[in-house]
Formats: structure tokens, sequence, C-alpha cells
């Protein structure tokens, strides 16, 4: 069976006084990054975080199912974890669409012949097979670039570890994540089976890889800020001084370079950034 090896990981909190709402994984012959979204609102699962509680039963649907050959099996069975959690945890019942817990995810998948990735939502993968050149899948610059231009109109210029919490960006915010929340028709992962039809996935053919899963909050180094000007440039940071050292270089621009969120507009000063770089030998 094709195995991933782990060359490094690294999961680091965008908050000291909030849980860490991503997650990454490896089992079987899968490995994933999940982002659980902020809530905008009243919480569902209790006391705690929404968005944390997403991504652990998510990561813990993806462990149990690891064995599963086909990815989009195995991402219909964790839908049916997803929505049977939720419907035994939740507190209270759901007002709004935008109300649900919801994030994002991509997962990779080694087979005989290749590696296939899925994904919804804004997490990236970087691939480069041993023949072949360095593709990206996911999040993209464009799709940054139009995240920060939302911010810069929306912001009233408040602390920025809080701008989403600003009355015209919540209004924003919680609008478009009802659009990708319409029930039994949801755009990105949620307790809702709606979001296996919007999945995306894409076919690598080879049999060695260099894999590198990651959370909006850790490609915010080459898309957001631009630390990286390059696919590339970022993967060769790796090989120089280990996914630390980029968390390191993103921290800095965050908090020395760029507090305040002028040069790069932002919900928050910090997200979450988890990332986990991996070989394929098939």
């Amino acid at each position: 069976m094709p195995v991933f090896e782990v060359i490094d990981q690294i999961s680091l909190g965008g908050f000291r006084d909030r849980a860490n709402e991503d997650r990454l994984g490896l089992a079987g012959r899968h490995a994933w990054v999940i982002d659980g979204a902020t809530g905008l609102g009243e919480p569902f699962m209790g006391a705690g975080s929404d968005a944390a509680w997403l991504a652990q039963r998510t990561h813990e649907a993806f462990t149990r199912l690891a064995f599963t050959e086909d990815p989009a099996e195995l991402m219909a069975e964790a839908a049916e974890d997803l929505i049977a959690a939720f419907e035994t945890e939740r507190t209270r019942e759901v007002r709004e669409p935008w109300e649900l817990p919801c994030g994002a995810f991509l997962l990779a998948s080694a087979s005989a012949d290749g590696l296939t990735l899925t994904w919804a939502g804004d997490c990236r993968a970087l691939v480069k097979a041993e023949a072949g050149p360095l593709m990206a899948f996911g999040a993209t610059p464009m799709s940054e670039e139009a995240e920060a231009g939302l911010v810069a109109r929306l912001s009233g210029g408040g602390d920025p570890a809080q701008r989403y919490k600003e009355p015209s960006a919540l209004a924003e915010l919680r609008r478009q994540r009802g659009v990708a929340l319409a029930r039994g028709d949801a755009l990105i992962l949620a307790p809702d089976r709606g979001f296996l039809a919007h999945m995306r996935s894409a076919r690598v053919a080879g049999s060695r890889f260099d894999v590198l899963l990651m959370t909006d909050g850790f490609a915010a180094a080459e898309l957001r800020y631009g630390l990286f000007p390059t696919p590339a440039a970022l993967l060769d940071a790796a090989a120089r001084g280990g996914l630390g050292e980029i968390g390191r270089e993103l921290r800095r621009f965050e908090h020395v370079t760029d507090p305040d969120g002028r040069l790069r507009p932002r919900w928050k000063r910090s997200d979450d950034a988890s990332a986990i770089w991996l070989k394929l030998a098939i």
C-alpha cells in the first residue's frame, strides 16, 4: 500500500486565549488539513469553539475512515459522521444557515498510480512529482486578493485582531456564509451533505511526490503577504529551515512588520496556521 512519510508538520494557534481551530493528520493512504471557520454568532457546541469542534470531528472521521481507498467514498461517509455528531451534540436549533459550523479541508489520497487531491474551501496544496512541474491546488492569489479587498472596504480601522466583528463586516460575512451554507446545498465543509456535490478534485499521475498541505493561515506566507513570491520559493524555504522557520517569518510579519493590517488587510491579526509536508513513494 502506498504510504506517506512525514518530513515536517506545524500547527500554530492564531490567538493565545482561543482554541486552535485547525487540524492536520495522516493515516492509511490519506493525509489532510482542516480549517474550521471562525463562528459569527452564538455557538452551538456549548462554551467551546464551533470551528474547533468541526475540525476535530472531521479529523476523527478521516482517521476512522483512512483505509477507505476511494476519497469520494471516504468523504461521503465522513459527511454522515459529521451530521450524526452535530445532531447529537448541538445545544440548540439552527435558526439561520450562516450559523452552521463550517470550514475548509484538503485531502491527499495515494493510490497505486498517483495522487488524488480533494478539497472544499481555501486550504492549499503544493505538489511536486519527481518527473514533473510544481503544481498548486486550492486557494489562489486571486482568491486572497479578493478577500483583502473586502476587508479594506468594510474595515472601520478598529482593532486588527477583531475586524471581523465590526458591524458592517459581520453583516457581510453572515450574508456570504448564508449563501455558502444554503440548506442541502452547502458549498463548503459543514454538517450538511450538500457540500459533497461541490467538492473539487484533481488527479496527479506519478510514483514519487513531495506534497505540502496548508490551511490558509499558513499559505498566507506566500499568497497573502508575499514573503515567498512563488510556490517554489516557499518549498525551498521549507527545505532550508523547515516549516517552523516559515511560521516564525509569518508571525514576525503579522506582529512586527504589519500589526495593524495596513500593508496586507485581513480580518484578524493572526490566523491559525497549519501545514504538513510529506513524501510519497508508490
